[in-house]
């Protein structure tokens, strides 16, 4: 089972400069735990997780803050032609719940998360199941 196979794609965006309540909105109206979030180039910069951003919301309550200001740098990522179990170790390993998928000139492409693996797994035992 590779990433590939498995991950959101393509990968819901919010740009750096963008306020963080209209990244709560977004994952609201997606239905989403972590925001990849891009330059003005479309490259990966950071990621915005959702526990992040309630924070930001309870400690700036009004003001305008911007992703950039609240999100992680130095995010892991993974190829697309990696293992789901390598994915999956790597989440428990770091302690996040998402990573997003990029290609070999590190473009973003998608993103594997919790979800996406437990579906996987589930995919899998219903198939060995049925064998």
């Amino acid at each position: 089972m590779l990433v590939r196979n498995h991950m959101s794609k393509p990968a819901v965006t919010i740009a750096s400069d963008a306020d963080y309540k209209a990244a709560l909105k977004l994952m609201q109206e997606n239905a989403l735990h972590h925001l990849p979030v891009v330059d003005a180039d479309g490259n990966l910069v950071g990621m915005a997780a959702e526990r992040d951003l309630l924070l930001a919301a309870s400690h700036y309550l009004q003001s305008a803050v911007e992703i950039g200001d609240i999100m992680h740098r130095g995010v892991v990522t993974v190829p697309p032609e990696m293992p789901v179990s390598e994915a999956a170790s790597l989440m428990i390993d770091k302690r996040i719940g998402g990573l997003p998928v990029v290609d070999e000139g590190e473009g973003l492409i998608g993103i594997i998360t919790e979800t996406d693996i437990f579906k996987a797994l589930v995919k899998s035992l219903d198939q060995a199941q049925a064998a």
